[in-house]
C-alpha cells in the first residue's frame, strides 16, 4: 500500500490540480503527502533569485495549509534547488507514488506531455501517476471524484505484470474495480512466399483456428488471475482479451467503450541510456484520455542505475518539514 505520495508542484493552477486526486488516494491508503517544489536560480541576477526563492517557500506552505485544513492527510512540503525533474525524482526514491498533471508552465513537448513530466516519466523509480489536465469546471469536480474503473494491460512478458502491484494499492485506496486485459496479436498462417512482392508487403494470412486457441488459453489465465486477485485482496476483477494487430489502438478503444477512467501500464523502456517510452505505452499516453499510472520495470532502472552517472539525492536548502 502507498505510504508516502508525492506532488510537484511549479506554481501553476495545472500542476495545483493534482492535489485533490492525491488527497484521495492518502485518505484511503493512510498515507502522507508531500509537495515538492523546485527553485531553478537565476545565476545573473541574484536578488531575483532571493526574491523567486522566497516566493516559493510562500506559496507552498500557503498550499500545505489549505490542504491540511481541507483533509486529514498528514502533509510536508519541501524547497529544492536544481533541475525540476531530477530534484523531483531524487526525493522520490522514499516515496511510493508520484502524482501530478502532464504539464504545468513548462508548457507542451511532445503531444501533450510536459518536457519535466515526460522526464520524471521516463527517469523516476517510483509509479508515476499522470493526470490529464482539465480544462473546465465539469471535468474538474469529475477528476475530484476519484477513479472508479482500472484498466490493466498485460501481455506476455514479465514486465507488464508489473504495473499489477500499483494496480492494486490504487485500486485498495479508492475502491475501484480492476479489468485485466489482453491484445493477442492474430497467429499468421504459414504461407508461400510470393517473389513478386516485396517481403514489407507480403500480405499476412490468419491462421483462424490457431488464433482462436490462443484466445482461448489467454481468456482462461486472465480469469484465473482475476480470480486469484479478488480472493488475495477482496476487489472486483475482471477480465478480457481480443484479437487485434494494433496493441495501442486496441487498449484506447477498449477504454473508451468500457467506461475506464485509469489505464495502469509498465512503460515498456527501451534501453539504459535514453529510457524510451516503449511505443504501446506512448501511444497510449498520448491518445487514452484519461490518467495513466505509470511504473518503470525494476531491470530497466537498474541498468539505468549502473549506465550513467546518476545525481545525488540533493540537499534540502529550507522548507522541509
Amino acid at each position: 500500500m502507498f505510504k508516502k505520495i508525492l506532488v510537484p508542484l511549479d506554481r501553476s493552477a495545472l500542476a495545483e490540480q493534482a492535489i485533490g486526486q492525491a488527497a484521495l488516494i492518502a485518505r484511503g491508503a493512510n498515507a502522507a503527502i508531500e509537495l515538492v517544489a523546485v527553485h531553478s536560480p537565476y545565476p545573473l541576477d541574484p536578488q531575483w533569485d532571493d526574491a523567486e526563492w522566497n516566493a516559493q517557500h510562500k506559496y507552498v506552505e500557503a498550499v500545505e495549509r489549505d490542504l491540511q485544513s481541507g483533509s486529514s492527510v498528514p502533509v510536508t512540503h519541501v524547497v529544492m534547488r536544481g533541475s525540476a525533474a531530477t530534484c523531483i525524482c531524487d526525493r522520490a526514491l522514499d516515496a511510493d507514488l508520484i502524482v501530478m498533471t502532464s504539464h504545468g508552465r513548462t508548457g507542451f513537448s511532445r503531444a501533450w506531455l510536459g518536457s519535466v513530466a515526460d522526464s520524471i516519466v521516463r527517469h523516476s523509480s517510483v509509479p508515476v501517476l499522470m493526470l490529464r489536465a482539465e480544462k473546465t469546471s465539469k471535468q474538474r469536480a469529475a477528476a475530484r471524484r476519484g477513479f472508479k474503473h482500472i484498466l490493466v494491460p498485460i501481455d506476455s512478458s514479465d514486465l507488464a505484470g508489473e504495473a499489477l502491484g500499483p494496480a492494486i494499492n490504487l485500486a485498495k485506496a479508492l475502491g475501484a474495480d480492476l479489468t485485466l486485459f489482453r491484445v493477442v496479436g492474430p497467429i499468421p498462417l504459414i504461407a508461400g512466399y510470393n517473389v513478386a512482392i516485396p517481403l514489407a508487403y507480403q500480405p499476412m494470412v490468419v491462421d483462424q483456428e490457431a488464433t482462436e486457441q490462443l484466445l482461448t488459453e489467454v481468456r482462461a489465465e486472465l480469469g484465473a488471475l482475476a480470480d486469484r486477485l479478488h480472493a488475495t485482496h477482496g476487489l472486483n476483477v475482471a477480465s478480457d482479451a481480443i484479437v487485434d494487430e494494433h496493441s495501442a489502438g486496441a487498449i484506447v478503444d477498449f477504454v473508451r467503450s468500457h467506461d475506464i477512467d485509469c489505464i495502469a501500464m509498465t512503460t515498456h523502456g527501451r534501453g539504459a541510456s535514453r529510457l524510451l517510452l516503449g511505443s504501446v505505452a506512448d501511444k497510449v499516453l498520448r491518445g487514452s484520455g484519461v490518467a495513466v499510472l505509470l511504473r518503470r520495470p525494476v531491470g530497466v532502472v537498474e541498468e539505468y542505475l549502473k549506465s550513467e552517472d546518476v545525481v545525488e539525492q540533493l540537499p534540502v536548502l529550507a522548507g522541509s518539514k
